[in-house]
């Protein structure tokens, strides 16, 4: 029953966003109660969680693929892979890429052990990426979380319309800037 639920859910995000996540919707289209969808997920903060654990993964997917496809290349190629392989996930599955974001739990409650080292595994991969380049492992840390945040940054509000309409070539040229830039600055420490 749960994977039932986390593809049908799955795909209620991917086609309609977050907000089209109801318990009564999917336990119809479920074939179940809202009762056993609860003692399934433990509430709806539980299923968006399942749901963004999963697209998590799937991210995961691409950027360990890019990460291996280039691991002799210079930094600079390196890192590009990454930052193209993370926009092309988010333009294909923009919702779901955007769910993960979107969603928040409330203040007293902690994000599941599971969820976070889905979440790490993805810094890993950018801290793994980096490399010797930056030989100090906290520096290299700060790196990829900073980098990411640069990236994840531009990527969001391009696909949100925030600085200009969408324009898939200025998006690419800001991603090679900051990806060049970060390179640059880490080959000199």
């Amino acid at each position: 029953m749960r994977g039932v639920i986390l593809e049908k859910a799955g795909r209620i995000v991917a086609e309609e966003g977050l907000a089209a996540v109801q318990a009564r919707r999917l336990a119809a289209e479920g074939g179940c109660s809202v009762g056993t969808l609860y003692n399934i997920f433990d509430d709806r903060d539980g299923l968006i969680l399942a749901i963004n654990r999963e697209t998590l993964a799937a991210l995961g997917e691409p950027l360990e693929a890019a990460r291996k496809s280039t691991a002799k290349a210079g930094l600079e190629t390196r890192l590009l892979a990454l930052a193209f392989a993370y926009t092309a996930f988010a333009l294909e599955n923009r919702n779901r890429w955007l769910a993960v974001f979107e969603f928040r739990l409330p203040d007293d409650r902690a994000l599941p052990a599971d969820f976070e080292a889905e979440r790490a595994r993805l810094i890993d991969i950018l801290v793994e990426t980096i490399g010797q380049d930056v030989p100090d492992s906290g520096q290299r840390v700060t790196a990829a979380r900073a980098l990411f945040g640069a990236a994840h940054g531009i990527l969001h509000l391009a696909v949100n319309n925030r600085l200009s309409d969408f324009d898939r070539g200025q998006l690419d040229r800001d991603l090679r800037f900051i990806v060049k830039a970060a390179a640059s600055g880490m080959r000199k420490k």
